[in-house]
């Protein structure tokens, strides 16, 4: 697929408007520390973006499980949870601020890619600061379109913890280009090929809304769990 500049472009504007930064399935990727080197594969076809977009909604419940949910704004359809995020934001107590935080939606980014460790091809959940790092590249004239399976580059996801947190700002393309491999190799990656925008799923209204007012109840906040409920 021919990457589209002028698309990247206005991807990389709108994640420079914002500082927010996988899933457990042996499908994914699991980024372990130091460095981890893939190559971002293409999408199959040129009418389709190599990487899907989404937010992610996060709760944890009493039992301290998380669970996460697709945010429904992403296509086009009403989300209790977002409702709930800046009900929360409109009161004056510190507490639904921080509840508010923890509920947030959160951009997500999948795509495929080759774990040059394992041969396989895997597929990477990224956050909007890793992701602006790939988005980065393809834009710089010394590397272009990094996913071009003859003529791209491998990309060094480097992951380091700052605490408990993750930090990925010395990720960086590898500066010599290399082909994704043979012809029988490449032709069997791209048939390997996941449906990253299939993961992008409409999350049923009223499980969002049931999951809303749960938060809701548990902060004890009645007055905005009765305007949930109407």
């Amino acid at each position: 697929m021919a990457i589209d500049l002028d698309a990247l472009r206005a991807k990389h504007a709108e994640l420079s408007k914002t500082t927010q930064g996988g899933g457990g399935s042996s499908d994914y990727l699991q980024i372990k520390e130091g460095t981890n080197l893939v190559r971002i594969l293409p999408a199959k076809d040129d009418e389709t973006e190599f990487y899907a977009e989404t937010k992610l909604h996060r709760i944890v419940g009493s039992d301290g499980m998380a669970k996460n949910y697709h945010c429904r704004k992403m296509h086009g359809e009403a989300c209790p949870l977002c409702d709930t995020y800046f009900g929360l934001w409109k009161t004056d107590q510190d507490s639904d601020k921080d509840l508010a935080r923890q509920i947030k939606p959160r951009a997500r980014y999948y795509m495929n890619i080759l774990d040059r460790d394992s041969g396989e091809v895997k597929i990477l959940s990224v956050g909007v600061i890793l992701f602006k790092k790939i988005v980065a590249a393809m834009l710089d004239e010394d590397f272009g379109d990094i996913t071009d399976l003859q003529d791209g580059f491998d990309f060094k996801i480097i992951k380091t913890m700052e605490g408990q947190w993750p930090k990925y700002d010395q990720s960086q393309p590898r500066p010599k280009s290399e082909p994704t491999g043979s012809d029988a190799e490449i032709a069997a990656y791209m048939d390997s090929l996941h449906d990253v925008h299939g993961l992008v799923k409409l999350e049923d209204y009223d499980d969002v809304k049931t999951a809303a007012m749960n938060v809701v109840a548990e902060n004890s906040d009645s007055d905005l769990l009765n305007r949930l409920q109407s």
